[in-house]
């Protein structure tokens, strides 16, 4: 059994340098991060879209007469993986996240897709690429000679990733979308837990510890055998302990569903879910 991995993040003008430089592994000396494993670096791979030498390069002439806003979400970066079992199974990594980046290329296009790198000097191989969210959008016009509608490049990350219904979909086509190599490699992929379900059920464990320390206490107050009253005594320390673990796995999953309610997924993967 293994789970699908695709994460999403919007990227504005000023966060394209610092996502180049983890992709392209461009670290200063001394500044690569501790997870990152240079004698692999060899087995990575990269590309640019039109032979550019930088992500903004790109991004510039791709967005020639496109109307741009200050603040706009000029790319939309995918990362895309499979849990630990699937590169057990009997199927090439490269291979996977090539047709990883084949998804994205026959959703949003092939003049869409800004770069491409494949990491394998981290835990987990997977792939980052980047996306220019430009649509092709039908508005009105109106001047002195008179009015009609036109077709107009614009960008528009909403389109993409603005909502959890959208960005539900996406993982929903990315399941399906790879069940098939899953089966070449022996190896099932499953669909896992939506968010909102994930936290309706640790509330309740949340709940259900709550309601078991206070029966554990009361029985441990009227319990006489003193050996009785610190066996009790303990389970109460136990069961407070696994309640703070609940409550904690319950936040950040509160957290995550305020993030997907906004439209501002940061890290998603089928395993958690939407």
């Amino acid at each position: 059994m293994a789970y699908g991995i695709i994460r999403v993040e919007n990227l504005k003008a000023s966060q394209i340098k610092r996502c180049e430089q983890h992709n392209l592994r461009l670290y200063p000396q001394g500044k690569m991060p501790e997870n990152i494993r240079p004698e692999k670096a060899h087995e990575n791979a990269h590309w640019i879209a039109d032979d550019r030498t930088s992500f903004k390069e790109v991004i510039d002439a791709r967005l020639k007469g496109v109307p741009v806003r200050k603040n706009s979400v000029v790319a939309i970066e995918f990362v895309m993986s499979a849990s630990e079992d699937f590169y057990k199974g009997n199927y090439s990594a490269s291979g996977y996240l090539s047709n990883c980046l084949k998804f994205l290329t026959r959703r949003y296009g092939w003049d869409n897709i800004i770069s491409s790198s494949q990491h394998f000097d981290e835990s987990n191989p997977h792939v980052h690429v980047l996306v220019i969210p430009i649509v092709e959008k039908t508005v009105k016009w109106k001047n002195q000679k008179g009015e009609g509608v036109k077709k107009q490049k614009r960008l528009c990350a909403r389109d993409i990733t603005g909502g959890k219904e959208k960005l539900r979909q996406l993982q929903n086509d990315f399941h399906e979308f790879i069940v098939p190599y899953g089966k070449t490699a022996g190896v099932e992929f499953v669909r896992g837990t939506l968010v909102e379900q994930q936290t309706r059920e640790y509330k309740k464990r949340t709940d259900y510890r709550m309601a078991e320390i206070t029966k554990i206490a009361k029985r441990a107050e009227q319990e006489i055998d003193a050996a009785k009253r610190l066996e009790l005594q303990r389970q109460v320390v136990k069961e407070v302990d696994e309640l703070n673990k609940d409550q904690k796995k319950l936040r950040e999953l509160e957290k995550k569903d305020q993030y997907i309610k906004k439209g501002k997924s940061k890290g998603n993967n089928f395993k958690m879910g939407f």
